[in-house]
């Protein structure tokens, strides 16, 4: 029976995980607030298109594709390592909700064929948050990437939650590092999740129960059903920052996959 290879040092963090799996290491935030999120199927508007039924692959196949996946080291995680794209570390700020979203659009311009360019979450959550180390939500940070885009880090430092950056030039400068197109997720669906992943698709993912959001890259197979890789913004965790979120731990309560990345 087919099963993926997971390392043995990534966490899989499981319904019965011990609680130090889920907590982050020393200096290390979360800060996601779904309380602003609405209890509707799609709440972020005009911001994302809803999911559409056409992306949706039979649970079925599932198991296959995901090995053919494994084997062509075709897996979002395979691109990632093959760049050497690094995890986000967002230290002690409070910025899960927007660093999840911005390495989401890195990995998308990967793998559309554009440059790697390292974005600066903080050059979206500092504005948004009138520069305030205070969590929030995907919906205005999406927002925020889609009208302005993002920094470079050589140019605003992804945790400097400083006013100092935001020059004219840095600001027409984030114009060139914009998504344009996200699709919205239904919370807690893992047909739908898991179609994006097939199609390797990121997909920026918000827990109630870590309050945290990270990046989901790859559909995995494992105890003789399907799982999720994540990455994380927590510096030191997992491996090269992916871990495993299994069973209903796998589930997200917001859930949302940058499409199309503006060409610099």
């Amino acid at each position: 029976m087919f099963a993926s290879q997971i390392s043995i040092d990534e966490p899989i963090i499981h319904d019965y995980s011990r609680e130090e799996l889920q907590n982050p290491p020393p200096d290390c935030g979360r800060g996601l607030n779904l309380s602003l999120r609405g209890s509707g199927d799609y709440e972020y508007g005009d911001v994302a298109d809803p999911f559409p039924a056409s992306l949706l692959i039979p649970q079925s196949e599932w198991q296959a594709r995901i090995q053919e996946m494994e084997a062509s080291k075709s897996r979002l995680s395979d691109m990632i390592r093959l760049a050497n794209l690094p995890p986000k570390d967002q230290a002690s700020t409070n910025y899960c909700w927007i660093n999840a979203p911005t390495h989401a659009c890195e990995i998308v311009r990967l793998q559309q064929g554009q440059p790697m360019v390292i974005l600066s979450p903080a050059s979206a959550g500092a504005q948004i948050t009138n520069y305030r180390n205070v969590g929030g939500w995907g919906k205005d940070g999406l927002q925020f990437i889609v009208d302005h885009g993002l920094v470079p880090v050589d140019k605003w430092p992804a945790n400097a939650i400083n006013p100092k950056y935001a020059t004219p030039e840095n600001l027409q400068l984030a114009k060139q590092y914009r998504v344009v197109e996200w699709t919205e997720l239904k919370p807690r669906n893992l047909q739908q999740l898991m179609s994006m992943l097939l199609r390797r698709i990121p997909v920026a993912v918000g827990y109630n129960f870590w309050s945290h959001e990270v990046v989901a890259v790859d559909p995995v197979w494992i105890d003789g059903g399907p799982a999720i890789r994540i990455r994380n913004s927590w510096k030191g965790w997992g491996d090269y920052g992916f871990g495993i979120l299994q069973g209903s731990k796998a589930l997200p309560d917001d859930a949302v996959a940058p499409r199309t990345a503006n060409a610099a």
